[in-house]
């Protein structure tokens, strides 16, 4: 009986420090949401194959704001519930201009948000550097689902979040600012060395080529090919020419006034002969 009374006792002190670790957790739960998201940012810029310099104006890394994770989440191509994208937007919407000016410079090519980009490839491919030989066998597909989740998830989620953003930057677009940090970190990379048609990626090229400005030569070079449009062909070196109607009325024209000499001569040398 006692040691049963001792039992009991020990649990219910073991009960209580356990309610009081939890209230400490609690009470710093902003602070460990912050550090991970800190945390993920760094892990995430150390993985990336090209190395770069980040700009200090476009990550996250002072930028203590809650609904960074959300944003961080969208851009990995998870689901977002309807009331974590009102309440980002509602955050994004009460920050100060500075705030959102490093929002909007995290999202253009120098930020990290094309590097998210990137990773994500880098995940659906299972790979560390991106090339042309991963587009064959299943690549096509790989790429295709990718982009699925770009056009359904990504994109949508952070339209729904970011549109505070226009107030201060009316050029400000996500959809294009994405669409281009895939087509210059991902699709350029696995057409780099493309050299034949590949038609299940045809809805993904034609929408880059009218969604997206200053194109890269060599990428719609690319481009073209994967499409199936022949390269323009040289014009031949030499060719025959071609007699033109201006020609042929300059050359009437000075036979005319040669035959119109031709007649002054023997009217001359008639003259001449009668005299």
């Amino acid at each position: 009986m006692i040691f049963g009374k001792k039992s009991s006792i020990g649990n219910v002190f073991y009960d209580v420090q356990c309610v009081e670790q939890e209230k400490k957790k609690s009470n710093s739960i902003l602070r460990q949401l912050s550090q991970l998201s800190r945390r993920s940012i760094e892990s995430l810029s150390s993985t990336l194959s090209s190395p770069r310099t980040p700009s200090p104006r476009a990550t996250f890394s002072d930028y203590p704001n809650p609904c960074e994770l959300i944003l961080l989440s969208a851009l990995q191509a998870h689901i977002i519930s309807g009331d974590d994208m009102r309440n980002c937007s509602t955050e994004i919407q009460a920050l100060t201009l500075c705030e959102k000016q490093k929002l909007i410079n995290f999202f253009k090519p120098e930020g990290d948000a094309s590097g998210i980009i990137e990773n994500n490839a880098f995940k659906a491919f299972n790979c560390s550097n991106l090339s042309s030989d991963l587009l064959k066998e299943d690549g096509s597909e790989l790429l295709e689902q990718l982009w699925l989740k770009l056009n359904s998830l990504v994109i949508p989620s952070l339209q729904s979040m970011c549109f505070p953003l226009i107030e201060i930057d009316t050029s400000f677009d996500v959809q294009t600012l994405i669409l281009t940090a895939f087509r210059d970190r991902v699709l350029a990379k696995l057409l780099q060395d493309a050299d034949r048609e590949f038609p299940q990626l045809k809805s993904i090229l034609l929408t880059i080529l009218v969604e997206t400005e200053d194109i890269p030569t060599s990428l719609r070079t690319k481009i073209d090919i994967c499409l199936g449009k022949s390269p323009s062909t040289s014009k031949p070196r030499y060719q025959k020419k071609i007699r033109s109607k201006t020609d042929s009325c300059l050359s009437s024209k000075r036979k005319s006034v040669s035959w119109m000499d031709d007649m002054q001569d023997n009217s001359r040398k008639s003259s001449t002969f009668c005299a």
